[in-house]
């Protein structure tokens, strides 16, 4: 086995430990952490025989498994962008409706405080 291949298999296996078997992560959806495991699966096996990614892209039109491994590495990028674009609009609404609430609280404390103020100068 070559040193590249213990580091990065290495290094797949210490990704899936944090996304499965870290504490912290238990706020990760469970597809999301299938769709880990899958993918650390698939890269163990493409550290471990190359010549497979190479024959994958030939069957689905690439002619090298390094330009496979780029478009999917691409695609999933782009996944991953849009997923946390999305995500964070929908963050952003929440803000914007809590801060809201609170500014409207707020007016109306000042608003009691006011009455109360006004009804023992009153008195």
């Amino acid at each position: 086995m070559i040193v590249i291949q213990i580091i990065l298999i290495a290094g797949f296996t210490l990704f899936l430990f944090k996304v499965v078997a870290d504490p912290s992560s238990y706020r990760l959806k469970a597809w999301t952490k299938l769709l880990a495991s899958l993918f650390v699966m698939i890269a163990i096996i493409a550290v471990l025989v190359p010549d497979a990614t190479t024959q994958l892209a030939k069957r689905v039109g690439v002619t090298r498994g390094a330009d496979l491994l780029l478009y999917l590495l691409t695609m999933a990028f782009i996944f991953t962008i849009l997923s946390n674009y999305i995500q964070e609009k929908k963050l952003q609404g929440k803000l914007v409706l809590l801060a809201r609430k609170v500014a409207l609280l707020e007016a109306n404390l000042k608003d009691a405080e006011r009455n109360l103020t006004n009804k023992s100068n009153k008195k």
